[in-house]
């Protein structure tokens, strides 16, 4: 074994392992889901470049390469010089990752490190019984076939995997009959589902006993695993978030919990492009509502043209919630059955006037921006509808809080705001951010991660989201070059003068540090953007 190989097989381990994280912490961004997947590797830049970045063509190339090689044994050692330049220089890339800190990994769980030491060891077998000959051809296949051996296992475990949520739910489904006077409520909707949940929570909280689902597990297991867990012999309300990604998921939900109360935040086109048409996910959506029982009760955002569509062909009792402006409360407080309106909105808080049958409640939420409102709604009317005075609900409703990483306002030391709105990213929560960003007088910058699963959409919200942002801000950061001509497109038909650019996490912080004072304002929104964030905050 020569010192050339000895080097090239260092510098190969090296990229395996860093090559190995990335694909895990990528599988398990994507919930394990194969569709998730693709949709990432068809959509975004990043995700092509896995499979057709510059070094990916030079690899099968060379391995095409090998072809003459086989005829022309002069060929061999510029052969074997050309694979060890590859994997050395993929190599110093990944130290460099290392040294910037962005090396990718996945949360350490049973499954993640199941699935690296199953893909070491295959790697590592594989190597050591080579199937061909020629070692250098061997690593660069070796490198090609990394990311079906990590496919392989995940699908492996999927039958474990199902087998053990099955038992999971069966008994969340059998503890959850056993509490036949629990009055359960299911909220679905493209966005603010886990934000109407938690207000739902806190606000019924004050007068009853009441177990949710924690965070943003709105699947099958997630929401099975929070009945076993949250839900008390005392519990007399229970309130679960449900996502879907394709039809039918809504509907196995509802077979788990049998909602009594449905809630429909709105439908948009979030994750379109997993279900192919906004008909199909309205259909999967409105699943929720089709479950509920004669004497149940559906909720819908009347401020969502989708929802309010829905709203109009059911027939079970259903309720209209919708938050007007100032000049329409007078002439249109018919057209819902709860209205919200006279909103003032200011740096820490908003001020609004609710009509609830014949009640008017004039609340207080410490909450950023007039979006929020629409959250609260369904959870005065139930609170309302459960018996909740209206100073219980005036009360409670001061006392709601934001979820994590959800328009959390930070002040930093040169007096300039940061909010950070890094939970998640959707056109319509950039945009209710962007509204909100206009009573500040200072700067107005924003950093946004690329939205994904859009699907035919993905441009047309981009798009729209440059307009808006054209109207307010004087900065736009954008984390990837996904889109990055839709959004420059908005902006410039808008007539705007935002400036824009594609930044490192490095470079926005640092930007920050030195070209932000007092006064400005700087909006994070997405994944992408919490890691800029933390090397501020």
């Amino acid at each position: 074994m020569n010192a050339l190989y000895i080097i090239t097989i260092a510098a190969f381990y090296i990229w395996i392992v860093r090559n190995t994280l990335y694909w895990v912490y990528l599988w398990q961004l994507k919930e394990y889901r194969f569709d998730r997947l693709l949709a990432h590797l068809r959509e975004t830049i990043q995700g092509r470049d896995l499979l057709f970045s510059y070094l990916s063509v030079i690899k099968w190339g060379i391995i095409i390469f090998y072809a003459y090689v086989v005829f022309n044994e002069a060929l061999l050692l510029p052969y074997q010089v050309t694979v060890a330049t590859v994997f050395l220089f993929q190599a110093v890339l990944v130290l460099k990752e290392a040294s910037l800190r962005r090396l990718r990994r996945p949360v350490v769980t049973f499954k993640t490190l199941f699935l690296l030491f199953c893909t070491f060891f295959s790697i590592g077998l594989l190597f050591y019984v080579a199937l061909i000959q020629q070692e250098y051809l061997w690593l660069l296949i070796l490198d090609r076939l990394l990311p079906l051996i990590i496919g392989f296992f995940v699908f492996f475990l999927s039958f474990p995997t199902r087998l053990y949520q099955d038992f999971v739910i069966d008994s969340a489904m059998k503890k959850i009959k056993s509490k036949k006077n629990m009055l359960v409520i299911g909220v679905t909707g493209s966005y603010g589902k886990s934000s109407t949940k938690d207000y739902l929570a806190q606000i019924l909280s004050k007068k009853f006993s009441v177990a949710k689902t924690p965070g943003t597990n709105n699947t099958p297991i997630g929401v099975a695993s929070a009945i076993l867990k949250e839900m008390k012999k005392d519990t007399q309300i229970f309130v679960a978030e449900m996502g879907a990604y394709r039809k039918g998921e809504i509907a196995e939900l509802c077979q788990i919990i049998q909602p009594k109360i449905g809630i429909l935040t709105a439908v948009s086109s979030q994750h379109l492009s997993l279900f192919g048409s906004l008909e199909k996910l309205m259909e999967t959506k409105y699943e929720l509502i089709e479950s509920l029982p004669k004497d149940g009760l559906a909720f819908f955002n009347g401020n969502n043209k989708n929802a309010e569509k829905l709203y109009t062909i059911t027939k079970k009792n259903k309720i209209l919630y919708k938050v007007l402006s100032h000049a329409d409360k007078i002439a249109n407080r018919k057209e819902a059955d709860i209205i919200a309106t006279n909103v003032v909105v200011l740096k820490t808080e908003i001020f609004f006037d609710v009509y609830l049958k014949n009640k008017k409640l004039s609340l207080k939420a410490p909450l950023l921006g007039a979006q929020n409102i629409e959250n609260l709604l369904p959870a005065i009317y139930i609170a309302d509808y459960l018996g909740m005075s209206p100073a219980e609900i005036k009360k409670a409703v001061a006392s709601v809080f934001p979820l994590p990483k959800t328009m959390m306002l930070h002040k930093t030391l040169n007096g300039a705001y940061i909010v950070d709105d890094t939970f998640n990213v959707n056109p319509d929560a950039v945009i209710a951010a962007l509204r909100y960003a206009k009573i500040f007088k200072g700067k107005k910058i924003m950093v946004m991660e690329p939205m994904i699963e859009l699907g035919p959409n993905a441009k047309k919200e981009h798009y729209r989201v440059g307009k808006e942002v054209a109207k307010v801000c004087d900065y736009l950061f954008l984390t990837k070059k996904n889109y990055y001509d839709a959004v420059i497109s908005g902006i410039l038909d808008e007539g705007g003068k935002c400036l824009v650019k594609v930044a490192s996490p490095k470079e926005i912080a640092e930007y920050v540090s030195h070209h932000v004072g007092k006064g400005d304002i700087i909006i994070f929104e997405g994944k992408e953007a919490a890691i800029a964030l933390n090397k501020i905050v």
